[in-house]
């Protein structure tokens, strides 16, 4: 068996979640406001999952998340792939508008929110309220294997129309199971991007299935004296950032990241200065530039910088994750020569399936891999 056929590559992740709960059930999965063990993860997860197959969920449906940043949201997205459904996150920050567009583009058929109200707003059919107590799970959950939907991000790309990235369970596990988070760097990583966002997949899947802690930052946009104290009070190993938040961070809290032993950045040019900066001032801390569309989820290529003397003054988006391929390559999708111009194309491991249906959209960007 290849490392691409693994099982803890390519498989669902029900399953390698339920071996994380067989193995340790009484470690502590989330931790924040609110501390959950990997066994009460899974029983609070199985009851929500019971309660939208008990409403009609059926194999890939999509369910609507429209929830704040808390244990709920944790307990929804993992209830909603044991259910053989779909998540699909929704960003708060948007408007009504835009909410009730990715609603009907994503065709969502229960929606799980804290929100009620603004719930009314955007979406007239089923709805679950978060956190409510719902009874034991009585029914047993499907079988998910690893080519399930598992969540649905949106991106507007240049058009501005909501495009649903589909995901499978395979992909999020083959992000999971790289070896780039099998130190214990990944051990208890900071969850605080919005839902809508992919840093989240990160945030939440690659610490569950390790078997390690997702600390939940309370809701809302986050200062650096909020997040210095989140690090500090939680212990926290590891986070993401945006490459304009690590910057601010490191103008205004150089030691912000002591404790910490990665930190991930990206999104935009990561300056170089600023993570001399950040190295010189947390011994031990290693920062990685961390590149990727939504459309591999989330991560494709890093580069890790250990030490402030290992920092180029253009930080690279680095090399492959494992098990993806990528090339640089001409109109003809014909492989340039080194140092000239092409557009760089992504292959292999987390390659989404395409867009929710866009077909048009599927075939245009999704080209079939002329290398095989």
């Amino acid at each position: 068996m290849t490392v691409q056929d693994s099982p803890a590559r390519t498989g669902a992740l029900t399953e390698l979640f339920a071996a994380r709960v067989r193995e340790t059930p009484d470690a502590v999965a989330v931790d924040g406001e609110d501390r959950l063990t990997y066994a009460e993860l899974a029983d609070r997860a199985e009851r929500l999952a019971a309660h939208l197959l008990r409403l009609g969920l059926s194999p890939e449906d999509r369910v609507g998340l429209l929830l704040r940043r808390s244990a709920e949201l944790v307990v929804a997205e993992l209830a909603v792939v044991l259910a053989g459904g779909a998540y699909v996150p929704l960003d708060l920050r948007a408007p009504d508008d835009r909410l009730r567009l990715v609603l009907a583009t994503a065709g969502v058929s229960v929606l799980v929110t804290d929100e009620p109200g603004r719930a009314q707003k955007v979406y007239s059919g089923l709805v679950v309220e978060a956190g409510q107590p719902l009874p034991e799970r009585d029914r047993e959950l499907p079988e998910v294997d690893g080519d399930r939907l598992a969540y649905l991000m949106h991106t507007s790309g240049s058009t501005g129309a909501p495009k649903g990235v589909a995901v499978r369970h395979r992909d999020v596990a083959a992000l999971a199971a790289d070896s780039r988070f099998a130190r214990d760097a990944h051990r208890r990583v900071l969850l605080h991007s919005p839902a809508a966002f992919d840093a989240t997949t990160y945030e939440l899947w690659v610490p569950l299935l390790s078997g390690g802690t997702v600390v939940v930052a309370p809701p809302g946009d986050l200062d650096v004296e909020t997040l210095r104290g989140l690090l500090d009070r939680h212990a926290v190993t590891a986070l993401w950032l945006t490459a304009g938040l690590f910057r601010i961070v490191a103008q205004e809290a150089l030691d912000c990241f002591r404790g910490v032993r990665e930190v991930w950045t990206g999104g935009d040019v990561v300056p170089a200065g600023a993570v001399r900066r950040v190295l010189r001032a947390c011994p031990g801390l290693t920062v990685v530039d961390g590149y990727g569309p939504t459309e591999t989820t989330t991560f494709a290529t890093s580069h890790r910088m250990p030490s402030a003397d290992r920092v180029p003054d253009a930080v690279p988006i680095g090399r492959p994750l494992d098990d993806v391929g990528v090339r640089v390559l001409d109109g003809a999708l014909n492989p340039v020569a080194p140092g000239e111009p092409g557009e760089l194309h992504l292959a292999g491991a987390g390659l989404a399936r395409g867009y929710w249906a866009r077909p048009g959209a599927t075939a245009d960007r999704f080209v079939a891999d002329p290398a095989g």
